[in-house]
């Protein structure tokens, strides 16, 4: 009787060895980002794992253009959002300067329309991060100052930066000619909707923000702005599109149970919980790493590592587990917004 021929379980899977290799980078550099901000004593060390996630690319050069723009990005935003609040406007003018600037951005990064777009992207971030906690006026942001926030940005988006450009750089290939330009949805009128929608979405934002000191409210504030930048800033927002809710999910799922599993290991047993960690940011790795998920792998990995707060605890489970919902319904009012206002203008063949 012939023996059937067995085959290891990752290649069952689609998995093949290149594919292993690169999550195996990513683990790598977002693990030694985690754990180079912890022992700094960054307030927000998940945030240095962060650009491991975004920052890699198939090409050599649009990784090095993103790490270089994400840290000019950074550094943009950081100082208007600081000299903003130096001046000390009333909160509807510091509103309405917040939502002006993040829909200029977003309007800006769609029509450079290449890689180099995403210093102009940073940029929005980075004000949102520093201004709308600030806004909250919840306890924990009176402590964080908005100076506070913005050196604990820099710093781990310089630490994330160079762990993913060290550890992956040598290992992704060339391109050898500069991306294209995409023409889709490129009217006349492209840039104003976008503008407006990206400032609309960040104005409700701010003013509810504003309103209601909620954790939960800041959560779905932040999340909405995020992902209306992130689409509407896009070339060619289906892919996106499509991959949003499915990882958005994950990444909340997952954070809330990690998140629930590292309060019981914590303060007993430190071992197993860098043991818990490293499990989830390799299952992590792999999701971005495959190319079936890679697009939900994204949002999968930036919402877990915000909904667990990797290495920090701040809030408690039942706080952690209603941001996360939060996080999830804001993303499916991003995604709602975006398949009504833009999707119309781009065509209706799969990609």
């Amino acid at each position: 009787m012939k023996l059937m021929a067995t085959r290891p379980i990752w290649q069952v899977a689609g998995v093949s060895p290149a594919i292993l290799f690169l999550a195996l980078q990513l683990f790598i550099a977002s693990a030694a980002a985690l754990g180079l901000a912890k022992m700094f004593g960054l307030a927000n060390p998940f945030w240095a794992a962060m650009p491991v996630w975004v920052v890699h690319q198939a090409f050599r050069e649009d990784l090095l253009t993103r790490a270089a723009l994400r840290i000019v990005g950074t550094l943009i935003g950081a100082a208007v959002s600081l000299g903003l609040l130096f001046l000390d406007p009333p909160q509807s003018v510091l509103i309405l300067c917040l939502s002006g600037f993040i829909g200029a951005c977003a309007a800006l990064a769609f029509r450079i329309g290449t890689t180099r777009s995403y210093g102009a992207f940073m940029a929005a971030i980075t004000m949102l991060v520093v201004v709308l906690p600030f806004l909250s006026r919840l306890p924990h942001d009176a402590v964080a100052t908005p100076v506070a926030l913005a050196v604990d940005r820099i710093l781990c988006t310089i630490l994330g930066v160079v762990c993913v450009a060290a550890v992956t750089v040598v290992f992704t290939p060339a391109r050898g000619a500069p991306p294209a330009r995409q023409p889709h949805g490129r009217t006349r009128t492209a840039g104003i909707k976008r503008f407006l929608i990206c400032a609309g979405a960040t104005m409700a934002a701010g003013i509810t923000t504003a309103g209601f000191a909620s954790f939960q409210v800041l959560a779905f504030g932040m999340t909405l702005v995020v992902y209306t930048l992130i689409m509407s800033s896009a070339p060619d927002p289906r892919p996106i599109h499509r991959n949003l809710l499915p990882g958005v999910a994950i990444g909340v799922i997952s954070g809330i149970v990690y998140h629930t599993a590292s309060y019981t290991l914590l303060a007993d047993t430190p071992v197993l919980l860098v043991v818990l960690t490293a499990l989830f940011l390799a299952a992590g790795a792999m999701l971005r790493a495959h190319p079936a998920t890679q697009g939900m792998g994204l949002d999968a990995n930036m919402c877990f590592l915000l909904v667990a707060e990797v290495g920090t605890w701040r809030h408690g489970m039942s706080d952690v587990a209603l941001a996360g919902m939060a996080m999830l319904a804001a993303a499916a009012v991003a995604w709602l917004l975006i398949k009504l206002e833009l999707l119309r203008d781009f065509p209706t063949e799969p990609i």
